[in-house]
């Protein structure tokens, strides 16, 4: 559901764009930090490697040969996931277990691969534009979000301080 609200401020013009990983980084506090600090900390950071993942996106994947696009777009996502998984650990203020990092890296990377499908079939997909970017969004933040979860949640408690 965090997907497809956030695919929905894509229209909002210029400063869409800002505000848009703001639902996400929310969720992500929500579901792995312990202090509302810690939580404002991720949704910054969480904001920050959105840009460079769109930046990325964009550089790599908004033209040139189908292979390059779907490689950017991979890349893009990895981008991500990779961000995310690092920013929730530095939020956390925890060493993040590599397995966590990698995981969430590689369903950033593979879950953003419909948002090849999106770049290249531009408007001639056979869905209409809303529903691909809201199935795009809904499925690579559904992933990463569940990776988070798992390597930060899930895992070991963060030890107790004095």
């Amino acid at each position: 559901m965090c997907g497809a609200a956030s695919s929905q401020l894509v229209g909002l013009g210029d400063w869409g764009g800002y505000v848009f990983p703001i639902p996400f980084g929310i969720l992500a506090a929500w579901l792995c930090m312990g202090s509302v600090s810690r939580g404002v900390v991720s949704v910054i950071l969480n904001a920050i490697v959105w840009q460079l993942a769109y930046r990325t996106a964009v550089g790599l994947a908004a033209d040139g040969p189908t292979l390059q696009r779907v490689v950017g777009i991979y890349l893009a996502g990895l981008v991500g996931g990779l961000g995310v998984s690092l920013a929730t650990a530095l939020s956390k203020r925890q060493a993040p277990a590599m397995r966590a990092v990698g995981m969430g890296a590689l369903a950033g990377g593979v879950c953003g691969l419909p948002f090849a499908w999106w770049v290249i079939s531009a408007n001639h997909a056979p869905i209409p534009e809303w529903a691909l970017s809201t199935m795009c969004f809904a499925i690579w933040q559904a992933a990463v979000g569940v990776c988070l979860w798992q390597g930060f949640r899930l895992g070991k408690p963060e030890p107790r301080r004095p």
